[in-house]
């Protein structure tokens, strides 16, 4: 297997991309009502919450130092490490209360079947080697950037969701993600020739475990 990696997931990743989800479509359309959006962010805090320990996974097995920098300043991120910035499961919060959720509601949700699967899902790809992991952080945050903003358009133009704290989150994944997903890329396209296909296979599973996640929200509630 010679072609670059990166470009191998994004083309999986373009099958079950998640702006082209029913459920995207329609929020961005503004179909979808706001106790639609609010069990959505109920679900989505839980994988938000447990995301940083995927990214503590690959930066761990990372072989190189450089790797490992980059890594680092991603989680850094994630967890909100530096001064006067937060935690990206508090940002996501300040979304959900944004609409009308409280801290006790997002937290003692039950979690559909398909919220607990993306969440172990990533859990267990991070985990199983350093080839694999990476392909999964790769075929999230590759399209996170597309995702925030479209998020955020549909939020201030078919909901009338304009204030800071409530879009912080998507505003923030708008631009740090299209730095995080370069830094996967760059060492996804360094991994040894006999550990791509693994790192596309993941990619591809984390991708499927996505979409799937935003069936199981849709199914859960009405769609108009």
């Amino acid at each position: 297997m010679t072609d670059r990696v990166s470009t191998a997931i994004d083309a999986r990743v373009a099958e079950r991309a998640m702006l082209s989800h029913p459920f995207y479509q329609a929020w961005t359309e503004g179909r979808l009502p706001l106790d639609t959006l609010r069990a959505y962010a109920r679900q989505y805090f839980h994988h938000v919450e447990a995301f940083p320990q995927a990214v503590s996974a690959v930066h761990s097995a990372c072989p190189d130092r450089d790797g490992r920098r980059m890594l680092a300043e991603n989680l850094a991120e994630e967890e909100g490490v530096e001064a006067g910035k937060q935690d990206h499961a508090t940002l996501w919060m300040m979304f959900a209360c944004g609409l009308g959720e409280t801290d006790e509601a997002v937290r003692d949700q039950q979690l559909n079947a398909e919220t607990l699967e993306l969440i172990d899902t990533f859990r267990r790809l991070s985990r199983r080697s350093y080839a694999s992991g990476l392909g999964a952080l790769y075929a999230y945050e590759s399209q996170f950037p597309g995702v925030a903003t479209a998020k955020i358009d549909g939020l201030v133009e078919r909901y009338g969701i304009s204030d800071e704290e409530t879009l912080r989150f998507f505003q923030v994944h708008a631009t740090a993600d299209i730095e995080h997903s370069a830094v996967c890329r760059q060492l996804l396209d360094r991994l040894p020739e006999d550990q791509k296909a693994e790192a596309i296979a993941a990619g591809e599973e984390l991708a499927g475990a996505l979409w799937n996640f935003l069936s199981g929200v849709e199914a859960s509630v009405s769609v108009n």
